[in-house]
């Protein structure tokens, strides 16, 4: 008894000595590393205009982190696996939520692209200034397209020149009819072409796209049923089996060479999924 006591009051004297000693370095190391993941996280919620500071999420990613921890407990019962389980879902569901958010904001710029030419051409044909045309963009249209542009407008009233601040929002917004557009408006700009004629080339070129995108999806769709299908028909032949006779599949799960055999059958099952599914799959 007395060893085990000298021996709590050793380790409580050394911890002690080591959060004395570096808790400094400890404190800037962690304030070093608050401060990153802050400025990290600032950049991503603003390119996404959401109403909160990287000060405030951090809060409430430190909060869901122990919920998720407290929930893990209470399905499963165990803290090592809540702690196991509920840190990696504490720590990558945020921020899988942020990646998840900007992915979709880049598809419904996508599909805005096309009315915004419309809009564009129609304005500068009654107006020959493209800022004006853009600003008629943001009054006619909503987010997330017009929180972009008036990025862009912003950017050129500062100061940016026109070009410079369309090439911006092309590297701050990867969408590729977003792209397509700007490469086309600036080329146009600089060999002096008819702006509203091609600002309408762009949006029947992106109108056509969607077009062969939908003829191609439906062309591919019966070869994607096919792979699900033949997917989980092993699964379901297995369960069959199963029911009829229980003693002839039993020793796939009782035994090295079935645990063997039902691994390969799920490795090459999975990986001919995926490949009919990349077979079937054509981008346009």
């Amino acid at each position: 008894m007395t060893y085990l006591w000298l021996a709590l009051l050793l380790g409580f004297f050394s911890g002690f000595m080591i959060v004395w000693a570096g808790g400094e370095w400890m404190g800037n190391r962690l304030a070093a590393e608050r401060s990153l993941y802050e400025k990290m996280i600032g950049k991503e919620l603003h390119r996404l205009f959401l109403p909160i500071s990287p000060q405030e999420f951090v809060i409430y990613h430190a909060a869901f982190f122990f919920v998720c921890i407290g929930l893990m407990y209470l399905l499963l019962g165990s803290w090592l696996m809540a702690a196991l389980i509920g840190s990696v879902l504490g720590i990558f569901l945020p921020r899988t939520y942020l990646k998840k958010k900007w992915a979709g904001r880049l598809k419904e710029i996508d599909e805005q692209v096309e009315e915004a030419m419309v809009y564009m051409s129609n304005s500068f044909k009654a107006n020959p200034s493209l800022p004006e045309a853009i600003q008629d963009v943001c009054n006619a249209m909503g987010p997330p397209i017009s929180q972009e542009f008036g990025v862009l407008l912003k950017e050129y009233r500062l100061g940016t020149p026109l070009d410079q601040a369309l090439i911006n929002l092309q590297r701050r917004v990867p969408s590729r009819n977003l792209e397509l557009a700007i490469a086309a408006l600036v080329i146009g700009r600089t060999v002096g072409g008819n702006i509203p004629d091609i600002l309408n080339e762009i949006s029947d070129t992106i109108r056509e796209s969607y077009r062969l995108e939908r003829v191609i999806d439906t062309q591919t769709a019966q070869g994607k049923m096919q792979a699900w299908v033949m997917g989980l028909m092993p699964g379901v032949v297995l369960g069959a089996f199963y029911w009829m006779d229980p003693d002839l599949i039993q020793p796939l799960f009782e035994t090295l060479i079935g645990y063997g055999i039902l691994g390969a059958a799920a490795f090459l099952n999975v990986m001919g999924v995926i490949l009919i599914l990349k077979i079937v799959s054509i981008e346009v």
